[in-house]
């Protein structure tokens, strides 16, 4: 396998943007669980797997930030325009998986969850998971639209 096929930008983004939806339903499940990790819960009860859900959740968080900070930077270099253009929703989506993304690999380095420590859980949590389905389903059918990619040099408007 080649590895250098994933330092081209576009592999990157896609990979990226792949990654940074899937981690956003995750995410919306863990809030609608209390806040606890899918695969913590999953793996409840077996303590032997302790260690190695902690390698496997940090190392995850920790990528969930380094996607997130690879999109927020091309997103930057794309002079702020998502699918070729600048739109409100788009920003706000993004903007939202971008965010929870840095947080997580937050967590990952620090072990400190910044979201969770500002929130209380239960309401709070349930809005939040609401908002991250909403992102995930918002960008991901805005780049199926867009040809699968999330910055173009199109300056044209995608219908919604």
């Amino acid at each position: 396998m080649n590895l250098n096929q994933y330092k081209e930008p576009d592999k990157l983004e896609r990979l990226s943007f792949l990654y940074s939806e899937v981690r956003l339903v995750i995410a919306a499940v863990a809030l609608l669980l209390g806040g606890i990790p899918v695969l913590r819960f999953l793996t409840f009860g077996m303590s032997g797997l302790f260690g190695l859900v902690t390698t496997i959740l940090t190392l995850t968080w920790i990528g969930s930030g380094l996607a997130s900070g690879y999109l927020l930077y091309r997103w930057n270099e794309n002079k702020m325009r998502l699918f070729g253009h600048k739109n409100q929703k788009d920003t706000v989506a993004f903007l939202i998986s971008t965010v929870s993304g840095i947080n997580l690999g937050i967590v990952g380095l620090l072990g400190r969850n910044i979201g969770m420590s500002i929130t209380s859980g239960g309401f709070i949590f349930t809005l939040t998971a609401i908002a991250y389905l909403a992102s995930s389903y918002h960008l991901y059918t805005r780049w199926n639209a867009s040809g699968q990619k999330l910055f173009t040099a199109k300056h044209h408007e995608i219908s919604s």
